[in-house]
């Protein structure tokens, strides 16, 4: 067959072909809060944890997850098994698509290994990695618990609904139509200042903003001293908030190179910059610098403002790209 399309109306889908419809909504927890599918209570006495059936804020107890395109639910704690063993040995908490179980696609397991065979697919929770003779709260224990979360443009910050009316992750574009400049995303969360999931504190954190990316870029013409070298940027110091950031290369208008005899080193920047611009303490940058072969140089940016350079062998331009600080 040359095309397929589906599902065809009134007709019912595979398993296979219901999988493929689903497939771009991607793999992971639907995290309502509560800390869906969290790994807790390990027991040396039993060899047990128990992997927990979210407490949600709106007083309901479930976590629930997609995977492979089928749907998983956790109605009520459940408790998985970590036996002690005899060699280094990593368990693998995970949610197990098996296509093969046409009663229950996706369910919860601990597994030695990630078997793949036969269609099967896995959504990983945690590791927990015993020794011998190790007790089971010991063990090294590393959370995955990918999540998965929807992609929502609004036109404007206002329009935004509720952190708590989302899922956990969810991005909100803001775009107010093709000519704006006014964008931004946003990721909805719901994590409080000791690092741990919260019920009741959920909130959009802005994660990009082009505006707050922007470098206002002021440059510094050439000099009897020194010139650009006509490859490169000029000279230039962009401003953003209290970053500073320089760029452009340097080389010196008589033509000669920079000496790495010159201890006392150049002065590149000629004229110091802006104090406001300084940083509070003198940093050095290694950048790069060209002559016969490539080269370093390091650059000093004082507190006072003063720019120096310093050549290990003898080049004739150096650069100021990368160089970025905070003003003071």
């Amino acid at each position: 067959m040359a095309e397929q399309s589906y599902p065809v109306v009134e007709q019912p889908m595979s398993a296979d072909q219901w999988k493929s419809v689903t497939l771009g909504i991607g793999d992971g927890i639907l995290d309502e809060g509560g800390f869906p599918y969290r790994l807790k209570n390990l027991s040396n006495a039993t060899n047990t944890g128990v992997l927990q059936a979210a407490r949600r804020p709106d007083g309901k107890a479930y976590s629930s997850a997609i995977l492979n395109g089928f749907y998983h639910r956790l109605d009520e704690d459940i408790e998985l098994e970590f036996p002690a063993v005899t060699s280094n040995t990593t368990y693998y908490v995970v949610l197990q698509y098996d296509p093969l179980r046409t009663a229950m696609p996706v369910q919860a397991k601990v597994v030695k290994s990630l078997d793949y065979s036969q269609g099967k697919n896995y959504l990983h929770l945690y590791n927990v990695r015993r020794q011998p003779d190790q007790l089971l709260t010991d063990a090294d224990v590393r959370m995955v618990r990918p999540r998965v979360a929807p992609v929502q443009v609004y036109t404007r910050e206002a329009d935004m609904p509720f952190a708590y009316k989302t899922l956990w992750g969810t991005l909100a574009i803001v775009h107010n139509g093709r000519n704006s400049e006014d964008s931004a995303l946003y990721m909805s969360m719901n994590q409080d200042a000791s690092g741990e999931d919260s019920d009741d504190e959920w909130f959009w954190k802005k994660i990009y903003d082009p505006a707050d990316g922007r470098f206002v870029w002021a440059e510094r013409g050439d000099t009897g001293t020194y010139i650009s070298p006509n490859h490169g940027y000029r000279r230039a110091i962009g401003r953003r908030g209290k970053t500073r950031r320089l760029r452009g290369r340097v080389a010196l208008a008589s033509g000669n190179p920079f000496r790495a005899s010159s201890k006392s080193g150049y002065q590149i920047w000629s004229g110091d910059i802006a104090a406001k611009d300084a940083p509070a303490e003198t940093q050095r940058f290694i950048v790069a610098c060209g002559g016969s072969s490539a080269q370093r140089a390091a650059v000093e940016v004082s507190s006072t403002g003063s720019i120096y350079a310093w050549v290990a062998r003898d080049t004739y331009w150096i650069s100021l790209d990368g160089i970025e600080w905070e003003a003071k």
